[in-house]
Parts: C-alpha cells; sequence; structure tokens
C-alpha cells in the first residue's frame, strides 16, 4: 500500500493505493472538510478489436447522487491507467463546504498533485 496527502488544512487530501503489481491499482482519495465517498470510476487499458487500438484507456463511472466527485475520479483513474498500463479503480470523496471556485481548483491541483507524487514513487519501483 502507498499512501500520499498533499496541501495543508481544510485543503488536504489523501491518496492510499493498494497495489497488486500489474494486476490493478485501488486507489481512495478524500480530504477536505468532510472526507466521503462520492465517486467511483474504473479505467482498463484499451483492448485491440479485430487488431485495431480503438482507445488507450477504456472508462467507467459511477456517482453518489449530488455529488462531482467521479468527475475528477475519471481524471486520475484515466491518468493512472495511462502510466501504468493497469486497471485502475479510484473512489473518491473531497468537500469543502460552501466551496467557491478558487477552493474547488485547489482541492482539485492537490489531487492531481498527490497523483504524481504516487507516479513517480510507483513507476520508479517498476
Amino acid at each position: 500500500m502507498i499512501s500520499k496527502t498533499w496541501g495543508s488544512g481544510k485543503y488536504a487530501v489523501n491518496l492510499t493505493v493498494h497495489v497488486t503489481k500489474g494486476n490493478g491499482l485501488a486507489v481512495f482519495i478524500s480530504g477536505g472538510e468532510k472526507p466521503h465517498l462520492g465517486g467511483v470510476a474504473l479505467a482498463s487499458p484499451g483492448v485491440p478489436i479485430d487488431g485495431q487500438q480503438l482507445s488507450s484507456c477504456d472508462l467507467w463511472t459511477l456517482t453518489v447522487p449530488g455529488h462531482k466527485d467521479a468527475q475528477l475520479a475519471q481524471k486520475i483513474a484515466k491518468k493512472l491507467c495511462n502510466a501504468a498500463r493497469e486497471p485502475v479503480s479510484v473512489s473518491m470523496g473531497v468537500h469543502v463546504e460552501h466551496a467557491t471556485a478558487e477552493d474547488i481548483k485547489l482541492l482539485c491541483e492537490n489531487v492531481e498533485a498527490a497523483a504524481d507524487l504516487f507516479l513517480k514513487e510507483y513507476l520508479e519501483n517498476d
């Protein structure tokens, strides 16, 4: 298991990954003032169909009604899938009460930074 934290205070996010070494990454991202489960994205390397690669990564999403977390979960799942070339599930929930556009931008940047930290470590130890 690999865990990375980025940001501080109400903008801190934690990314925890259960690694199966080539057989998939199970990721949980939480943070802000109210960690929760708001959305899930599953990404898998695209499979060739009739010898043609149609996509680098296939993606499926589930959302808890009223939550937007799955949008960022999709982005992170696809990023990790393309880099690691293995299936990735991202379960996610970050929340800042009465968030402004700037609050949301900062949370998203922190999630991206935590994912980048994980990728750097994971790919270096491959």
